[in-house]
């Protein structure tokens, strides 16, 4: 039988030149998430199932990656069999509920407000497009402890310096609020309890229209008239702003908060602008307070996001403890460095290559020389020099040096 040897759909083996641009990024994101004084944690790519079963993760749920029970734990023979029979843990779809889980368990020990950075991979089952895998790393950064609305600045300020560091030059960082976005719902005539339901909906106004949206609405039931007037007080928001919130019940201080946020974001950020969006909904029910995304130009989605989600942790251990937080999108953001050129090494790598008879000892003083300056790996002269420099350069090599020669020649 033949065996494919192609890596799984929505997943992606990296050649050398691939990997390690994606690492520069990586490092570049890190660097910079460290510098505005985030700390690195690290947490288990697998979770408990009634951990992300309760997480209000919204279409993510559906979406998840669920593992199969081992050994005599999974039972086959046994009649009726349900999911619960067979499945035992989940693949994190995001870094956000790990981290409530990491944050319960040593909350003691952190500092408060405690703030976080987080790279690493989550897992969706998603339908594989540019920019979207079923395999993908997310860079994270939280806020936990601290319930002012600074949070969100620093959290905004922080992600906007690092996409100017990483040559990211025209961000637009959209804006909205489910304080808002809950009251408009209700004002429209909805249920407190289908808030969530209709808000991950108004997610998909991106992806469906508003055609799809009014659609969708309607298939889950919901009256044709509060349907109506939710699309036309949201219109109307979208074309004049803040301003007119307040006649759907929006509260002065929501109102204030947000243009706050906004001003204030403006006044340090250098690389593009922050503003008002009242389609920004995020589709997770865990979020409470304000939402946003980043987009740029050139790339049809958003390039991160995330908000604030205040209940997480007290569904955990009943302690209510506020929290803030943004996922940069590695692979969208990596995606455009890449095609703008803009992945750079901090240090030309190149290949000595050296006779057989030679003594190895001089071959590793004269690397140790060139490492001064460059990356060097030694390589014995083969019979068929051009192919081995073909492959060099697969391999991600700038250039090649003898050991009878100070010249460095590039490939």
């Amino acid at each position: 039988m033949k065996i494919n040897i192609q890596p799984v759909r929505g997943t992606y083996d990296y050649a050398p030149i691939q990997a390690e641009n994606r690492e520069i990024v990586r490092q570049q994101i890190l660097k910079s998430y460290q510098d505005n004084g985030f700390t690195l944690i690290d947490t288990p790519v697998l979770e408990n199932l009634s951990l992300l079963d309760s997480s209000e993760g919204g279409d993510n749920l559906r979406l998840m990656f669920k593992t199969i029970k081992r050994g005599a734990q999974l039972d086959l023979t046994k009649p009726n069999l349900t999911e619960k029979d067979i499945v035992e843990e989940g693949l994190r779809y995001d870094l956000t509920v790990p981290l409530a889980r990491f944050y319960a368990g040593n909350r003691e020990m952190l500092p408060n407000p405690f703030k976080s950075i987080q790279i690493g991979y989550s897992f969706r089952a998603e339908r594989p497009q540019k920019g979207r895998n079923r395999q993908f790393i997310q860079c994270d950064i939280d806020i936990f402890g601290d319930n002012s609305i600074n949070a969100e600045i620093e959290i905004i300020a922080t992600v906007m310096d690092t996409y100017a560091r990483l040559g990211l030059s025209d961000v637009t960082m959209k804006v909205n609020s489910r304080k808002i976005l809950n009251s408009l719902v209700e004002f429209c005539g909805f249920d407190k309890a289908d808030i969530n339901s209709v808000c991950i909906t108004l997610d998909k106004f991106d992806k469906i229209g508003i055609e799809g949206v009014e659609q969708e609405l309607v298939e889950k039931g919901f009256n044709a008239s509060n349907i109506a007037s939710l699309i036309k007080a949201s219109a109307d928001i979208k074309q004049n702003g803040l301003s007119v919130a307040s006649s759907y019940c929006v509260s002065t201080q929501d109102i204030d908060e947000m243009q706050y946020i906004i001003s204030t974001a403006n006044s340090v950020i250098t690389n593009g602008r922050c503003v008002f969006d009242l389609s920004i909904v995020r589709g997770q029910g865990y979020y409470t307070g304000t939402v946003y995304e980043a987009y740029t130009d050139g790339f049809g989605g958003a390039i991160g996001g995330g908000g604030r989600y205040d209940k997480m942790v007290e569904k955990l251990i009943g302690i209510n403890v506020p929290a803030v937080g943004f996922g940069m999108g590695f692979e969208p953001v990596n995606l455009i460095l890449t095609e703008q050129g803009k992945t750079k090494k901090d240090k030309l790598k190149i290949a000595l290559i050296y006779n057989r008879e030679d003594d190895y000892a001089t071959v590793l003083a004269k690397k140790k020389q060139l490492m001064q300056k460059y990356a060097v790996s030694t390589y014995v002269r083969p019979k068929n020099m051009k192919a081995m420099l073909d492959k060099l350069k697969f391999a991600n090599f700038d250039g090649f040096i003898s050991m009878q020669d100070d010249n460095i020649k590039t490939l």
